[in-house]
């Protein structure tokens, strides 16, 4: 009762907490109102308040002790070391000294904590027990319980060290445990879990939350207390909830984290299965999960130092995984393996599991069908069979007891790749772990014929999966697990027939690698054994010396007649009789291996694919480089009988022919035997090519043959018979290709002109375009040939024969008729015009748009060196009109210029009207400028005036103010005061129309800024400084979306603005003194002296343009009211 006062009290004492305490203690409501006493906001409002007060106090706590102790010495240090706060409406005020004003010294400030701490707890409970239901009340108050103890932690002092250092590994003597504050407040949050449990044991959270309170604060370290709890929680929870409960569960029990990430972690690379399933599926991460990570626990960590891992014995450990992998997860057999083999040493049961999973088999050894295991963790097949192997190989014993004959089943496996295909069975039995591994116990080593076909009958039954896995994949693993069987076993000569063995069966050039390197340690291993026996015989030796001598002494002589000789001494120097002589066979026995390596691994790679053109090539380089030429010969011979063009990789046939040949011509030195070969080859088609081109480099290579022999009239009609079509079996196809074989062309084409005749060397080329082989590039050496042997009526002819073969749009087409004209041209030298314009035609009507500008400047400049000048610009304007839109420009500047150079300025204003008219905006404005620089030029200011007026719809002043540049210098020159406002009015009204277009900045400029979006002021400031004129800021536009022009008071509508024209076009009709400037500034400036003038007095004047006096001229009989 005298804590529940204190309690009280120090609530009342805080105003804040007093107005929650008052509205809760008020349990009378209105009418169909509820009690706020019941009401589970207004309780976790009180909480939170009194967390935060706690939060803020405890705050300035610790401020206060990182300060120091101690009490002031003097005024000034009373007021340095005096903390003043305020917490829920009331003032502290602390000091180490009691004084005027001070609240509190810190003991007193500490003691204020504990007691608003009671409060804290009490209100708690409060709540609880009026709304015992309430997960979210229950919660907030086993929060601040488990809390209490992490604050006990932090302020610990040296009794709780030594209290740490009496417990005795997991257990603390319970004669220190009631005497613990730490424990007591251990025993007041146990009981709050369980009684919130009562009402709220459907609530996963809660559950998780009591577990890792017990492990982490439990004084006793007792795990049985963690398991009674987690084994409570799966009983109380539905089954789709026990999967939250595992994950923490299987995380205490091996004390390895989920994985955050893809990569596992842990011990061994262990990871537990449920790899952070939570975090994501549920929001949250297990409370133990996310303490242990908080703390940097986990297994094989160091411990801090007044915290410790809680340890789980092996045998509960075991038993709850094999729980949770029989019952819940399957898959979690893998990880259990794991378990047994790097933490708890249980080889037996790992070789067990690990062979359930090649099985495929449930733990009640039924078939779980559905194909192969699959990890969860990624784990390949592979990696399984190697840890069954590893497991197997250096524990034979466990695994044998275990019921694992791991010798029978890597025979089988590599004897037939199946029980049934090796005639037998694989020993199978069970254990007593609680797993199932095998249906049947038998052996089939030295079983009978009967036994032997039964037990092949029940293999077709039942058909292990293990025992069905493709002996590729695993061939050479398997074959140096077995051999280091051996090696371990002592029997080394076993050990090396088996590596002889697979040596000759593997077929894969990864398990080649495995079963060499192995067999080479093992041979080096030997080596070294046999060498540490000789320096043991040269020790033993010196030894027997030594002895020797001290037995020739005289005291010893009668000694030795009496017990006879050394009989230890004599059988050790024959230990070891011969050991030099087997070093010396085992040094001899590696170097032959290693020498054979090269030979063995290319036998391999052809048993793996016998149509592997490159292995046999590096076959016969092997046998070269060892000096054996006929042997290499040889391997080629046989390469020519296996390898099927049809199946060929890694090169193509031919390549062996040729490689064969090389031997013949170049090592054996027989030129008859590559000339039968090629005979055979290309004649008598012994060896069936797919493709015709590789029958076409074995011609090749025969004619290249007899040029080197200078044998030249047979490689010339050797060329000339490969082509001809009339050579080898009738139905080969790549006899019947050799015809259309470009390299043969190319090669006949090239002897013919070496070697033959004009005649000869013209049929060829003939029939080959008869015969549509030829390529444009065979077309171009056929004319230029004629034409070095001045044939030129013919070369024009295979032109033209050569445009029937590829017409355009072929690539070739525009190269052909380049080359015709071009040598047409020169041929005749403006001679025989008629034909050559005919010529020119013909090409421009088939010649397609993108190609035709080349043949119409050919064309252009051939008119006007040889032909008239109308018909010329025809040509040039035939060109505007017929390239791409992208080269028009570009045609119609060089049209202007002809037409300019030949006719004159003024006939060049047709093709700038037709040249505005037909291109796109950006060229039109471009012409416009340089018409209008030809009209200025002409001194027709307004027809260029007129000009730079069309052209200017034309262009966007943010992307080309080049063309305003021009017109503003152009108005500034040949203007007046009207056409220079009309410029700017153009400028305005273009600027209004672009206003809606957006440009990127690809289209803007790479380096130009980035364009905002304008308001209606910021626009009419642009407008007013690109104008160079000033406007007032304060004025708004009348109407939302319209910028407000300048216009005088007095000007009311468009008529006055067209009488003041009016006049003024009047009055500059007097004929001028010259050809002074206009004064721009002195016109804006009697345009504004017209304006009103704003309230404000800004001057609203134009800068930035020079002044100038005006001609008198230009005002003509306005000029003396003007001066006056």
């Amino acid at each position: 009762m005298r804590t529940i006062k204190t309690c009280l009290s120090a609530i009342v004492s805080y105003p804040d907490l007093l107005q929650h305490e008052e509205s809760l203690s008020n349990s009378q409501g209105g009418a169909g109102s509820v009690s706020s006493c019941y009401d589970v906001m207004s309780w976790v409002a009180y909480l939170e308040s009194l967390d935060d007060v706690l939060e803020i106090l405890r705050g300035t706590h610790d401020n206060i002790s990182k300060s120091g102790d101690g009490a002031a010495t003097s005024k000034k240090d009373h007021v340095a070391r005096t903390t003043t706060l305020e917490a829920a409406g009331r003032t502290f005020r602390i000091s180490p000294t009691l004084a005027p004003g001070i609240t509190h010294t810190p003991a007193q400030f500490t003691k204020e904590i504990k007691q608003l701490m009671q409060a804290r707890i009490m209100v708690g409970e409060r709540s609880v027990s009026l709304l015992p239901g309430s997960y979210k009340l229950w919660k907030n108050h086993l929060t601040f319980l488990t809390g209490l103890l992490d604050m006990s932690d932090a302020n610990k002092k040296s009794g709780g060290k030594e209290l740490q250092k009496i417990y005795d590994h997991n257990r603390i003597p319970s004669c220190l445990l009631t005497a613990s504050t730490k424990f007591k407040h251990y025993r007041a949050a146990v009981s709050a879990f369980e009684r919130s449990l009562v009402r709220l044991h459907k609530m996963p959270r809660l559950w998780l939350m009591y577990a890792a309170f017990v492990v982490l604060y439990d004084p006793e370290r007792n795990p049985t207390t963690v398991r009674r709890i987690y084994d409570r929680a799966l009983v109380a929870l539905p089954a789709s909830q026990h999967e939250r409960i595992w994950e923490e569960y299987l995380c205490w029990v091996t004390g390895i984290l989920p994985s955050t990430n893809s990569s596992s972690s842990g011990e061994g690379g262990l990871s537990v299965t449920r790899k952070g399933i939570h975090k994501v599926k549920y929001g949250f991460e297990s409370p133990l999960v996310a303490e242990w990570r908080k703390r940097g626990w986990g297994y094989g960590q160091l411990q801090s130092e007044n915290e410790y891992i809680p340890t789980v014995p092996a045998e509960t450990a075991l038993r709850i995984l094999r729980r949770y992998a029989q019952c819940f997860d399957t898959t979690f057999r893998e990880d259990l393996a794991t378990l047994c083999i790097t933490r708890y040493e249980r080889f037996g049961e790992a070789a067990s599991l690990l062979l359930q999973l090649l099985n495929n088999q449930q733990p009640d050894g039924s078939s779980s069908g559905g194909g192969a295991f699959l990890s969860p963790n990624g784990t390949t097949r592979h990696e399984l069979w190697l840890r069954f192997a590893d497991v197997c190989t250096a524990h034979p014993a466990e695994a044998k007891v275990a019921g694992v004959d791991f010798d029978g089943i890597i025979r089988a496996v590599l004897k037939g790749q199946d029980v049934r295909s090796g005639g037998g069975a694989i020993a199978a039995g069970g254990n007593d772990l609680g797993f199932k591994v095998f249906d049947n116990t038998s052996t089939a080593f030295g079983a009978s014929e009967d036994e032997n076909q039964q037990i092949t009958q029940e293999a077709d039954k039942d058909s292990h999966p293990a025992f069905n896995h493709c002996r590729g994949e695993m061939e050479g693993t398997l074959w140096t697990r077995l051999a280091e069987y051996h090696v371990r076993a002592g029997d080394f000569e076993l050990a090396r027939s088996v590596y002889e063995e697979a040596l000759d069966a593997i077929t894969r050039v990864r398990d080649f690698s495995l079963v060499f390197d192995a067999y080479i340690r093992f041979e080096e291993g030997v080596i070294e054994a046999l060498m540490e026996l000789m320096e043991d015989e040269d020790r033993h030796d010196n030894q027997i010396e030594d002895d020797q001598e001290y037995s020739m002494s005289d005291e010893n002589k009668d000694l030795d007649i009496l017990l006879g000789d050394n009989e230890h001494n004599a059988l050790a120097a024959d230990d070891y009789p011969g050991a030099s002589a087997d070093v010396e066979l085992a040094i001899s026995r590696a170097e032959h291996l290693t020498s054979r390596r090269p030979l063995l691994l290319n036998r391999v790679l052809l048993r793996q694919n016998p149509h592997n053109v490159g292995e046999w090539i590096k076959r016969s380089n092997l046998y070269l480089d060892l000096g054996e030429v006929d042997m290499a010969a040889a391997a080629l011979e046989e390469s020519l009988k296996s390898v099927s063009s049809r199946k060929a990789v890694n090169g193509s046939p031919s390549t062996l022919v040729l490689t064969l040949v090389d031997i013949h011509e170049n090592r054996q030195k027989s030129v008859e035997a590559a000339r039968n070969l090629f005979e055979r080859i290309c004649s008598k088609n012994e060896y069936e090519f797919q493709d015709s081109e590789d029958l076409a480099q074995c011609h090749a290579a025969w004619v290249e043959l007899e040029l080197r022999q200078e044998n030249w009239d047979m490689s010339l009609e050797l060329a000339r018979r490969a082509v001809s079509g009339n050579i080898g079996r009738k139905g080969s196809k790549a006899a019947r290709g050799l015809s259309r074989s470009l390299r043969l062309w190319n090669l006949l084409f090239d002897m013919e002109e070496s070697l033959g005749t004009i005649q000869t060397t013209k049929d060829a080329y003939d029939r080959a375009l008869e015969w549509k082989v030829a390529t444009p590039s065979h077309v171009l050496n056929y004319a230029s040939f004629l034409k070095e042997k001045k044939y030129f009526e013919e070369s024009f002819a295979a032109y033209e024969r050569g445009l029937g073969l590829f017409p355009f749009p072929h690539a070739g087409a525009t190269l052909l008729w380049k080359n015709y004209l071009t040598d047409f041209l020169e041929r005749y030298q403006g001679s025989k015009t008629p034909r050559v314009r005919e010529l020119f035609d013909r090409c421009l009507a088939e010649c397609p748009s993108e190609n035709a500008s080349e043949f119409f400047l050919l064309y252009g400049e051939y008119e006007e060196n040889h032909g008239l000048t109308k018909r010329a610009l025809g040509v040039y304007e035939r060109m505007c009109n017929t390239v791409p839109a992208s080269e028009k420009y570009t045609a119609y500047r060089l049209y202007i210029a002809k037409a300019i150079q030949y006719l004159g300025v003024t006939s060049a204003r047709p093709i700038y009207e037709a040249a505005i008219s037909t291109l796109g905006d950006g060229p039109a404005s471009r012409i416009c400028l340089e018409y209008a620089k030809m009209e200025t030029g002409l001194r027709e200011t307004d027809r260029a005036r007129a000009v730079l007026v069309y052209g200017a719809q034309l262009a966007d002043p943010r992307r080309d103010p080049d063309y305003w540049k021009a017109w503003h210098e152009f108005e500034v020159s040949h203007g007046n005061e009207e056409t220079f406002r009309e410029m700017l009015r153009v400028k305005r009204s273009v600027q209004a129309a672009f206003s809606t277009v957006n440009y990127n900045s690809a289209e803007m400029g790479a380096g130009a800024p980035k364009v905002e979006a304008l308001t209606e002021e910021s626009a009419l400031e642009m407008i007013a400084r690109s104008e160079g004129v000033e406007v007032d800021s304060k004025k708004q536009p009348l109407i939302g979306g319209f910028v407000q022009g300048k216009r005088k008071a007095e000007v009311a509508d468009l008529g006055e603005v067209e009488r003041r024209a009016a006049r003024l076009r009047q009055a500059t009709a007097a004929p001028s003194s010259g050809g002074d400037e206009i004064d721009i500034e002195s016109i804006e400036d009697d345009d504004e002296d017209e304006e009103e003038v704003p309230s404000n007095g800004v001057d609203n004047s134009a800068n930035g343009v020079s002044e100038k006096a005006v001609p008198a001229g230009v005002f003509g009989g306005l000029a003396p009211s003007i001066e006056k």
